[in-house]
C-alpha cells in the first residue's frame, strides 16, 4: 500500500482585483515596488503570488530563497524581456537587450568568460586614472554658494565617467548625447504606456520605443565602426571587449557587441550615479558620522586624489557606500522564470512562473541587519554573515561582473568631492522615492555647496524617504 503525497498549499496572495485580474497586481507593482514588496512580506510571509487566482508571478523572500534561486541556473532562468514585453526578433530593440544580464546557460558562461578579463585589475587601474581626471576636471567649475541637484550632477559625472571608461569618450558633449538617448530609451521602455498597451501603432509609446532602438543601435554601432578604424591600442572597455576572444579564438559580432556595451554603459551611469547621489544624502543627514569620514579621507589622503593603492585604506568610506547601497539599493529586485517545477518552502512553483527576488526586502530584515532602517557604517568592519544577505551586486555565479569597478568609482569620486565641498541639504526639501530600472529621487536632492571641512546642519526632510531610512 502506498501512501499518498499530501498535495502542495496554493501559494497565498492577495486576490486579484475584478476585470483586471493580475495585471491589475502587476500595475500597483509597477507604480511603487518598493511598497508592492513590503506589503507582501509583512501580510503574506515568505513565498508570495501577485494574485492568488493566478499565481504566475511569484515573490520569494529572504536570504535563503535567494541562495536557492541563485544556486540553481538550471531551474531558475534568467527572463526574456519578451516575457512582459513583445520584442521583435532581430530587432533594434532585441540586440539592445541581449547583454550579459540576460543570457543563460552556455551563452552566458562563454560571453562571460570573454568580459571577465576586460574588469582585471591591471585594467582597472587605468580605469581609476580616469576617473580620477574626469571628476576633478567636472568639478572644477564648481563654486562655493552655488545650488546643485546633487542627484542629477551625479548622474550627469556617472555618464561621462562611463562615456570616458566605455568608450574612450573625452567629450561632455558627446558623452551627453548618448546618455540622452539612453535616458530616453531606458524611460519609454520602463513606462506604463509601454506595459499597459505594446502595441506597434502610430503615436503609441511602443512604436516610440522601437524608433528610440534604432537610434541608440546606431550610436552604438558608429562607436565600434569608429574603433575599428583606429589601428592603435586603446584601453576603454569597448575596444577591449572587441579584442576579447574566446578559447577558440572567436571574437564577438556586432549584435554581442551591441547588446554588452548597451548593459555595461545603463548599468555603469544609471546605478552607480544613482547611489552616489543617495550616498551624498544620507551623509549630509547624519554628520557625526560625516566628520569621521573627513578625519579618514585627511590621514590617508592629505587633501590629494586617491590612487589605486589608497581604495582599501578607507573603510568607513567602503562602510558608507556598502550601508547606502543597502539602505537604498539601486535595483530593488530581480526576475527569475522557472524552468521547471520546483519546491520553495512550503509551496510548488510550476514552470513559467516568474519569480522575483527582493534585494530591497533582504537588506530589511532585522535578522540579518538589526535595526535595518538605520544607516550603520560600522556594520561593514566585518563581511555579513550570510553572502545572500546582501544583494546589490547579487550573489553565486552571476554575481555582477563590473562590481569592484563601480565600487572603484564610487570611492574616487566621494572621496574626492568630500575633501573639496561641503554639501548642505536644503531645508524642507521633499525627497520622494521612484523606481524604473533603479531607484532614485523622484524630484532629486537639492543642496547647496559650502567651504571644505564644513559639517552640513542636519536638515528636516519631507517625503516617502521615511519610509525606507529612519532620519531621526
Amino acid at each position: 500500500m502506498t501512501t499518498a503525497r499530501p498535495s502542495s498549499p496554493s501559494i497565498p496572495g492577495p486576490s486579484a482585483l475584478p476585470l483586471l485580474g493580475l495585471q491589475g497586481s502587476l500595475i500597483k507593482f509597477s507604480l511603487d515596488p518598493v511598497a508592492h514588496m513590503r506589503e507582501a512580506h509583512a501580510t503574506y510571509g515568505n513565498v508570495v503570488a501577485f494574485a492568488k487566482q493566478d499565481p504566475k508571478w511569484v515573490y520569494a523572500f529572504g536570504a535563503e530563497n535567494n541562495q536557492r534561486v541563485l544556486t540553481d541556473n538550471t531551474t531558475f532562468h534568467i527572463p526574456s524581456m519578451s516575457l512582459t514585453l513583445p520584442i521583435p526578433p532581430g530587432s533594434s530593440l532585441d540586440r539592445l537587450n541581449s547583454g550579459l544580464i540576460t543570457m543563460n546557460g552556455e551563452r552566458h558562461k562563454k560571453q562571460r568568460r570573454l568580459i571577465m578579463p576586460v574588469f582585471h585589475k591591471k585594467h582597472l587601474d587605468v580605469y581609476c586614472e580616469d576617473m580620477v581626471r574626469v571628476t576633478e576636471e567636472y568639478i572644477s567649475g564648481w563654486k562655493v554658494g552655488q545650488p546643485l541637484n546633487i542627484a542629477k550632477a551625479m548622474q550627469h559625472l556617472a555618464l561621462i565617467i562611463v562615456g570616458k571608461t566605455l568608450f574612450g569618450t573625452d567629450s561632455r558633449t558627446e558623452a551627453s548625447l548618448l546618455g540622452g538617448v539612453i535616458r530616453k530609451w531606458i524611460d519609454t521602455q520602463t513606462s506604463l504606456g509601454v506595459f499597459a498597451f505594446p502595441r506597434d501603432l502610430p503615436g503609441t509609446p511602443y512604436r516610440r520605443l522601437l524608433r528610440l532602438s534604432e537610434t541608440l543601435e546606431a550610436h552604438l554601432l558608429k562607436k565600434i565602426e569608429q574603433k575599428r578604424a583606429n589601428p592603435q591600442p586603446q584601453h576603454d572597455l569597448l575596444w577591449l571587449l572587441m579584442q576579447a576572444r574566446d578559447e577558440e579564438g572567436t571574437e564577438m559580432t556586432d549584435h554581442e557587441l551591441i547588446g554588452q556595451a548597451n548593459n555595461l554603459f545603463n548599468g555603469g551611469h544609471e546605478t552607480s550615479g544613482n547611489a552616489l547621489g543617495w550616498t551624498l544624502f544620507l551623509l549630509s543627514q547624519h554628520p557625526e558620522i560625516l566628520a569621521n569620514v573627513l578625519e579618514e579621507l585627511k590621514s590617508v589622503l592629505r587633501g590629494g586624489a586617491p590612487g589605486v593603492e589608497h581604495l582599501g585604506q578607507l573603510p568607513l568610506l567602503e562602510g558608507c557606500i556598502k550601508e547606502s547601497l543597502r539602505l537604498l539599493p539601486p535595483g530593488t529586485y530581480s526576475m527569475r522564470v522557472v524552468n521547471e517545477p520546483v519546491e520553495l518552502g512550503a509551496y510548488t512553483i510550476p514552470k513559467g512562473t516568474l519569480v522575483i527576488l527582493s534585494i530591497y526586502m533582504t537588506h530589511m530584515l532585522p535578522e540579518l541587519y538589526p535595526e535595518p532602517r538605520k544607516f550603520k557604517p560600522e556594520r561593514w568592519h566585518k563581511a555579513p554573515a550570510n553572502p545572500y544577505g546582501f544583494m546589490t551586486f547579487s550573489a553565486g555565479a552571476r554575481r555582477c561582473i563590473g562590481a569592484e569597478f563601480a565600487m572603484m568609482e564610487m570611492k574616487i569620486v566621494l572621496a574626492i568631492l568630500l575633501q573639496r565641498f561641503s554639501m548642505q541639504l536644503d531645508a524642507g526639501a521633499r525627497i520622494d522615492r521612484r523606481v524604473r530600472l533603479t531607484l532614485f529621487p523622484k524630484r532629486g536632492i537639492p543642496m547647496t555647496l559650502g567651504e571644505p571641512g564644513r559639517l552640513p546642519v542636519r536638515a528636516g526632510v519631507r517625503g516617502n524617504i521615511h519610509e525606507m531610512v529612519d532620519l531621526s
